[in-house]
């Protein structure tokens, strides 16, 4: 099975990771920051000189952005089953110095088995088909809802700011991830 895997907030905390980042940056109270739940399309489009932020921070918490529990065992065990582990990112030059790099050298340095990495894909759907995925797994409801359109099983990664999607088959860890993933093999 070629499996297909987001980076950030699927197999990391990076919203976690950044959210502190910010309220530091900015002079803001985390704890109402945090209650408001902003997406990082509202972080981009309502703190003021947020593109400055992304190029002075975003290199430095890639390399320190923690992994969430399992996460490394998981993919791991299913590559070493057999499974295709295609790691297809949006990280992209606006965010990273480079995306390519600074994602490669974090999956390496953690261990993390896998057979491609991709980044600067907006278009995660397409990058889906042309890899021919099986299965795609990320936090975004908007990427989940595209690749599933076009009729590729979809596991979307809960996070504090997509709880309101109710239409898409919810992961709450890797473990679920790993069950599933025997579940559809066996079939």
């Amino acid at each position: 099975m070629n499996i297909g895997i987001d980076i950030d907030d699927t197999i990391t905390n990076t919203y976690e990771t950044l959210i502190p980042m910010i309220a530091i940056s900015y002079g803001m109270n985390m704890d109402k920051l945090l209650a408001k739940v902003p997406s990082y399309k509202q972080l981009r489009g309502t703190l003021p000189n947020y593109r400055d932020f992304m190029h002075k921070n975003y290199n430095k918490m890639a390399k320190i952005v923690p992994l969430k529990v399992g996460a490394v065992d998981i993919i791991n065990k299913l590559r070493e089953q057999g499974h295709k582990i295609i790691f297809i990112s949006a990280r992209n030059n606006d965010e990273y110095s480079d995306p390519y790099q600074i994602s490669y050298d974090y999956l390496t340095s953690n261990g993390i088995q896998f057979d491609k990495l991709i980044v600067n894909a907006p278009n995660k759907a397409k990058e889906c088909v042309l890899e021919n995925i099986d299965l795609f797994i990320d936090d975004s409801t908007m990427n989940c809802k595209a690749v599933k359109n076009k009729g590729i099983a979809t596991l979307q990664m809960d996070t504090t700011f997509n709880r309101n999607s109710k239409e898409l088959r919810r992961v709450n860890d890797w473990q679920e991830v790993y069950r599933i993933v025997q579940e559809m093999y066996s079939v």
